[in-house]
């Protein structure tokens, strides 16, 4: 079954396409395909090539050469979006009739279902989709998870304190479900003291810190616990930036509320952060200044988007304007578009 919960062909020759923008999403079901198809019936594994560099004819040349240990060649193009793109008549006539001798696997952020190209490989082989999950969906995916390949039951309130302290990324949750496996041992389940323990500092706490060195002025600090953040996920640069701004917001309606006369504390517990760290926070920002930088990173995310800048060299635009007008004792200059 594919993540849309239809049947998934595993005849293992033709074409497949794994579709999602989710890195890690889409390599474990690279995994789990693979593991039901045979990964390598050459003897030497998959071949691995990326998509924005890959010519279509050393891709087909290598799908069509027959195999001297096995039955078949497995070809996996790596983030085949452009390839697609840039081959889709010439992959549209190779899907229509794939050669025998190999199977073509795709990995991809997209590929609309109603394209002539998507109704190929869905007969000829098999659409895997793997959208990550949102909201009362990625909670039931923990619990999933905890469970295969991790041997743990979780309930929902702990998955929900897991996602509070990792954010949205499945392959950070993952990586700290295998912590937690480990941690709890021979004990089948993972409570929320368990995570309290192991998860450590929260990421959000970590992103938080950011703010504040900006809020200081430290521009060289803001850096340093910026990298910090960064190097837990840098596989999805969008969802790094992502998860900047989200957190911002986090702050800037908690600041809403406190304005309106809400008790820190009760804010405090809703955002599993300590009460009087976050009365500070709130009381040396303004809403103007949290919008400000939500707006920046609005364009920090497009400017990666639209190949102007890289997620590190727009972050270190955004704190360095952000904490140069903290330590100069003014609010942030509107930001050049």
């Amino acid at each position: 079954m594919n993540a849309r919960g239809e049947p998934a062909k595993r005849s293992g020759v033709g074409v497949y396409a794994i579709v999602g923008n989710d890195r890690f999403l889409r390599h474990d079901a690279l995994a789990e395909l693979l593991r039901s198809i045979g990964d390598g019936q050459d003897g030497f594994g998959p071949t691995y090539v990326e998509g924005d560099s890959a010519s279509l004819a050393q891709v087909l040349d290598e799908v069509r050469t027959p195999s001297l240990l096995g039955d078949r060649r497995i070809v996996v193009v790596q983030d085949a979006d452009d390839f697609i793109s840039t081959n889709r008549p010439a992959l549209e006539k190779y899907c229509a009739t794939p050669a025998p001798t190999g199977t073509l696997l795709l990995l991809c952020d997209s590929m609309p279902r109603n394209t002539r190209l998507y109704k190929l490989i869905a007969e000829r082989g098999g659409i895997v989709a793997c959208e990550a999950p949102e909201g009362r969906a990625l909670i039931a995916w923990i619990v999933r998870r905890a469970k295969a390949p991790y041997g743990k039951q979780i309930a929902e309130p702990a998955a929900q304190r897991l996602r509070e302290h990792l954010g949205d990324s499945p392959g950070w949750i993952d990586s700290e479900l295998a912590k937690l496996a480990a941690f709890v041992g021979a004990r089948n389940e993972i409570t929320r003291d368990d995570i309290n323990e192991v998860t450590g500092e929260l990421r959000e706490e970590k992103v938080f810190a950011v703010t504040d060195a900006m809020a200081n002025g430290d521009v060289a600090q803001a850096i340093k616990l910026w990298e910090q953040v960064w190097a837990t996920d840098r596989a999805a640069p969008g969802r790094a930036i992502a998860g900047l701004a989200w957190s911002v917001r986090r702050l800037l309606d908690a600041k809403q509320d406190f304005d309106r006369g809400v008790d820190a504390a009760a804010l405090a517990r809703k955002m599993f952060t300590d009460p009087a760290v976050l009365r500070r926070r709130l009381e040396r920002t303004t809403q103007a200044e949290l919008r400000e930088q939500q707006r920046d990173l609005l364009a920090a995310d497009l400017a990666v988007k639209t190949g102007n800048s890289t997620v590190d060299v727009a972050i270190e635009k955004f704190i360095v304007k952000h904490a140069s007008a903290r330590s100069a004792g003014r609010e942030p200059a509107t930001s050049a578009r």
